[in-house]
């Protein structure tokens, strides 16, 4: 990786920049070492590397279970969800989500999403979801539904 204040390539499980010196601080979402306090790309707080590194291998032996967010906490299930059918009545109130909005499975352990041609999309760490494919979800993942933000824990 590079250092992002001399812009030296360094060892990609550094806590301090080899050639500078300086701390790395890293954006949990975007998994980046930056300068400052939060992410310029996404917002996120930054953490130390320690910290980063020791989350990183947490999630990595972790699966996910549930969706969190609005108030909710949603044990993940396989199923389709939406506003008029599927898997979770709580989103009955929710305007923006479509009445067949998405599915979630699981594959051979991994726990997966699919917008199902949703009219306000789905977005995985900000990204919209190409409709009819599936994508794997983990720990620490941020979900859109339509306008409904849910953090994968």
């Amino acid at each position: 990786m590079k250092c992002p204040f001399c812009k030296e390539t360094i060892d990609d499980d550094s806590y301090f920049c080899d050639q500078c010196g300086k701390e790395l601080r890293f954006c949990p979402e975007c998994g980046k070492p930056k300068q400052g306090n939060t992410c310029p790309a996404c917002g996120a707080d930054l953490v130390s590397g320690k910290e980063f590194f020791i989350r990183t291998s947490a999630q990595a032996t972790s699966k996910p279970s549930v969706l969190v967010g609005n108030g909710w906490n949603l044990p993940l299930k396989a199923g389709i969800f939406g506003r008029t059918q599927g898997i979770y009545a709580e989103f009955n109130t929710q305007q923006y989500i479509s009445g067949c909005h998405g599915q979630f499975q699981q594959q051979n352990g991994q726990w997966q999403v699919m917008d199902l041609n949703s009219h306000n999309g789905t977005f995985l760490n900000g990204q919209r979801l190409v409709p009819n494919t599936w994508y794997d979800l983990h720990i620490g993942d941020q979900l859109k539904i339509a306008t409904t933000n849910f953090s994968i824990q």
